[in-house]
């Protein structure tokens, strides 16, 4: 049988896990903005300052509290994991004012954004070796299809019962979802090294080592483009869509293309990183996203709005992949919670100064479509930075 047929519960857990990070992300909290400001009295520059805040905090958290995947056992992580997350919902749920407000931003992003991921890609990529990357292609597949489904769903159960109700219901769910991904996973978690089609051979670096790679330094920024690009450009689609003569309600309808591409393109970069290896790839996985940003720089029409998001679905999809899988391939598996911590902790400082930066350009009078050529400029610059770098002899181990 087939390794990721014989271990389908344990990706259906992880897939689960991932998909339901949605609770932390920013596509979601970003619908209740409007409630938010309007009860607690804040304006859009102080509620993206409570954001920031609690986003910068889960990141700097998630530094040390990453490595906890690597010592304690899955079961249990994932426990901690969910009903974190559900305490979150809940204080946001119950929150009388701003400092609660921000706790539950905290709560939700560290263990939602960060945790969930974090504790999914790091079992999976543990789990497998020679099908790591289409193991998790699969898993990560959860946030497209998130996506697609989640804003629809709270935007209703919020118009039905309201936004406190909807986060309490919320919770509620993240309860029964740990009872069910505790189920899925079983007694008996898969290891690469009971897995008879597993490679062999890996040398596992401890976290201090890869501190001291030159390497990590210089994968790191293309690794971070994706997430960095697609929050700058995303958070300020208003400048974007008046620029280019575009309606708000044509630009939301075009998202479709992001989530289709960045769906079909989770199952098309899997096998590609199992079978060339994800340090071949990584150094052109931001060719779509520069692609996207040159056309929003020069291009207009109305056409423009799909194409520009289908491109970006494509680079995202890609960049997932790799982000599951660069890591255990370069330093290993024995401490990669430590490791990805790291890289995750990058990911999350990059998505909370993304809009920020983006924000400064434009109150400098700077137009999106220059925005968008400095982002080019800087994702190709960390292509050949990464293509550098790992070209670079394998330190000693």
């Amino acid at each position: 049988m087939h390794p990721l047929v014989r271990h389908s519960r344990f990706l259906g857990a992880g897939f689960l896990l991932v998909a339901f990070s949605a609770v932390g992300q920013t596509f979601v909290l970003s619908l209740f903005g409007g409630e938010w400001r309007e009860l607690f009295d804040l304006t859009h520059g102080q509620l993206g300052l409570a954001y920031s805040v609690a986003t910068l905090a889960s990141a700097l958290l998630l530094i040390s509290a990453g490595r906890l995947v690597d010592h304690v056992p899955l079961r249990a992580m994932v426990t901690f994991v969910l009903l974190g997350a559900a305490v979150g919902s809940a204080v946001l749920a119950f929150s009388p004012g701003v400092p609660g407000l921000v706790l539950g931003f905290f709560l939700l992003r560290f263990f939602g954004q960060g945790l969930m991921t974090h504790t999914a890609q790091t079992a999976v990529a543990r789990a497998f070796t020679t099908h790591r990357g289409k193991a998790i292609s699969l898993v990560v597949a959860g946030l497209p299809v998130a996506e697609a489904v989640v804003p629809i769903l709270v935007v209703a159960g919020a118009a039905a019962i309201g936004w406190r109700s909807t986060w309490a219901v919320i919770a509620v769910i993240l309860i029964g979802l740990t009872v069910l991904v505790l189920i899925l996973l079983g007694r008996s978690i898969p290891q690469a090294r009971t897995d008879p089609d597993a490679g062999e051979g890996e040398s596992h670096w401890s976290r201090r080592e890869v501190l001291r790679d030159p390497r990590f330094y210089m994968v790191l920024p293309a690794l971070m483009g994706a997430p960095f690009i697609i929050t700058a450009v995303f958070f300020h689609q208003v400048p974007l869509a008046e620029s280019k003569d575009w309606t708000l309600a044509w630009l939301a309808s075009s998202f479709v293309a992001f989530a289709a591409m960045h769906l079909l393109s989770l199952f098309v970069a899997g096998p590609l990183v199992d079978r060339f290896g994800s340090r071949r790839l990584l150094p052109w996985h931001l060719a779509p996203l520069i692609l996207a940003l040159l056309a929003l720089s020069l291009l207009k029409g109305i056409w423009l709005a799909p194409v520009y998001l289908a491109l970006a679905g494509l680079g995202m999809g890609i960049a997932n992949t790799l982000m599951g899988v660069i890591w255990a391939e370069l330093y290993g598996t024995t401490h990669l919670g430590a490791i990805r911590a790291l890289a995750q902790s990058a990911m999350i400082f990059a998505t909370a100064t993304a809009p920020v930066a983006a924000g400064a350009l434009l109150d400098l009078a700077w137009s999106m479509e220059h925005v968008a050529l400095l982002l080019a400029a800087y994702a190709a610059a960390a292509s050949m930075l990464a293509r550098r770098g790992l070209r670079t002899a394998t330190a000693s181990h």
